[in-house]
């Protein structure tokens, strides 16, 4: 009796040597490489014949299908009939039974001999009992791939008829799929990693690249008083020196500044009073000892929670509107320029190419435009092969129509940096113009804008993505003539903290347009009354198939005609047409 007992501690000690052999050698092969196909192909081929004649690993699509990514058995030939089977014949997370089952219950399914009544549990069909029953199944281990409490998959190794599984290649099997759990979701996760960190690098440079492309000089300075972020037109603007620049220091910055300007004390005093208190947007004026003029416009750099990142200066050169405002003054004709230079330099000069997209734009002002309207458009890029569209009605007229319109196009932009989403962006436009209402003691209908906002991608089709705060719907005009109006229910901005905003999508085809427009089309008056929307979409069919700029044009000239030559608002038309 003492030699055979020996003779079992013996055996038990070899098979637990072989073993950790074996799982020692299984996690090698789970760390060698981070394509966890490659690798799981690995894993059942050593899998097999060590644990059982055929091994097949499943990995849970975003349908809730567990797909095959791998199977082997001792004989090639027979696995390909293996992969043929599973493709025809899938299985679910929400089946009654089998593999589905584990999972979803995230047990080990052991069964050491399968009968013909399991068979037929588990097939859908006669033709899939009869395949099953031709592989000759003994036994079967399934377990669930499961790793940081997410459900991955299932580890399933099969025996034919003339070998079992045993309670011991069930434990193994247990901890192998434990292994190769957390080596398929670390792999993921590192997918997951590099995938941002190169959408991330993409945005940090096309930012780079706006940024230098500007016309306006930019600079982002640290909380702790470091320029991190500058590009080359604010070194031009202020003539900052190499050394100055490679040290980084916005108190050099500052000094150097500071001998040019014409108030340096109350030019200090500002910056200082601005990042004591580093809450709201500010907007002033810095006059040159040479005579330039910048326009300053400063925001905080704030993160989702309300962390404060550091502030983000804007300068823009605007001696030349200077100097024209001052001409106009003294030639008795200030008010008319003035208002049409100021208005000009709210609207881009020049639209965007984008390919496969044929943009056009008409601004009319009201009146003589001896005044500043409210009305403007812009359009931008975003990403690869995506643009940002905006069209918004500010109220009000004159200098604070300007100040408000100014306001806007700025937010929209930085906002496009923030999020994709036009509702999104809205939102974040929406806070800027209540809290500067709030900041400056008004009440709170005091400032409000109707703005819509389009984000535009060609995936292969042209498709845009718009969210409306209180404006006008948008139109699409299909190459048959046919026009329809496209909603999106929201509310004015400005007016509460938060307001119900939403987001469409529409796909331009071939010859097919998208109007956007703000009121002064809709409620132009004459002596037929409101123009209205029905005669603006029977105007727009007569122009299915036509240029971007006809169309425009189009628009633009009937309001006038509606009105007998004479706008009672501005009229703003942007139109999107898929070439």
């Amino acid at each position: 009796m003492a030699d055979e007992h020996r003779f079992h501690d013996a055996s038990d000690a070899s098979v637990q040597i072989s073993s950790l052999a074996f799982l020692a050698e299984a996690s090698a092969v789970l760390g060698a490489s981070l394509d966890y196909e490659v690798t799981l192909t690995r894993l059942a081929q050593l899998a097999v014949p060590r644990l059982a004649d055929w091994c097949v690993v499943h990995l849970v699509d975003t349908a809730g299908t567990l797909q095959a990514v791998t199977t082997a058995h001792v004989d090639p030939a027979r696995a390909e009939q293996l992969v043929d089977l599973q493709q025809r014949y899938p299985r679910h997370l929400d089946d009654d039974a089998g593999p589905g089952a584990a999972l979803r219950t995230a047990t080990t399914l052991y069964v050491s001999e399968v009968t013909e009544e399991m068979l037929a549990q588990t097939t859908a069909s006669a033709e899939h009992l009869e395949l099953v029953r031709a592989v000759g199944i003994q036994s079967v281990v399934i377990v669930p791939l499961i790793a940081r409490q997410r459900r991955l998959g299932i580890l399933s190794l099969v025996t034919e008829r003339g070998r079992t599984s045993s309670p011991d290649d069930v434990a193994l099997a247990e901890e192998l799929g434990r292994r190769a759990a957390l080596a398929v979701d670390n792999a993921r996760l590192y997918h997951d990693m590099d995938l941002a960190q190169r959408e991330a690098a993409f945005q940090a440079a096309l930012l780079r690249a706006q940024n230098e492309a500007g016309v306006e000089g930019l600079l982002v300075v640290s909380p702790t008083g470091e320029m991190t972020s500058f590009n080359r037109r604010f070194a031009e603007m202020w003539g900052i020196p190499d050394d100055v620049i490679a040290s980084r220091s916005d108190e050099a910055a500052l000094a150097r500044a500071m001998e040019q300007v014409v108030d340096p004390e109350s030019f200090i005093r500002r910056v200082h009073e601005v990042y004591q208190d580093p809450v709201k947007p500010v907007r002033d004026e810095v006059v040159f000892i040479d005579g330039r003029v910048l326009d300053r416009y400063g925001a905080p750099c704030l993160g989702d929670d309300g962390t404060y990142y550091g502030w983000a200066w804007y300068f823009r050169d605007i001696t030349q509107q200077k100097r024209t405002e001052q001409a106009l003054l003294e030639s008795g004709e200030r008010f008319a320029t003035l208002a049409r230079t100021l208005q000009e330099s709210l609207l881009p000069p020049d639209l965007p190419q984008v390919p496969g997209v044929e943009l056009a734009s008409r601004y009319h002002p009201a009146g003589a435009g001896l005044d500043v309207g409210g009305d403007f458009y812009d359009v931008f890029k975003t990403g690869r092969g995506t643009w940002g569209i905006v069209v918004g009605d500010v109220c009000g007229k004159g200098a604070e129509a300007a100040r408000l319109t100014a306001l806007a196009r700025y937010t929209v932009r930085a906002a496009s940096m923030q999020t994709r989403a036009p509702s999104g962006i809205l939102t974040i436009l929406n806070e800027a113009l209540v809290r500067q209402s709030a900041s400056e003691g008004e009440r709170h209908d005091a400032r409000f804008a109707s703005v819509v906002y389009a984000s535009l991608r060609r995936s292969p089709v042209v498709a845009l993505t718009l969210s409306s705060g209180g404006h006008p719907p948008a139109l699409v005009v299909r190459s048959d003539g046919t026009v329809e109006p496209l909603s999106s229910p929201g509310m004015l901005l400005g007016l509460f903290p938060h307001p119900r905003l939403v987001d469409v999508t529409v796909e331009l085809g071939s010859g097919d347009s998208l109007v956007l427009y703000t009121d002064g089309v809709t409620e132009a008056r004459g002596r037929r009354g409101e123009y209205g929307e029905q005669r603006l979409a029977s105007l727009l069919a007569t122009c299915a198939g036509m240029s971007a700029k006809a169309v425009a044009e189009a628009v633009e000239t009937a309001v006038l005609d509606h009105q007998d030559g004479v706008a009672r608002d501005d009229i703003a038309v942007l139109v999107i047409h898929a070439a």
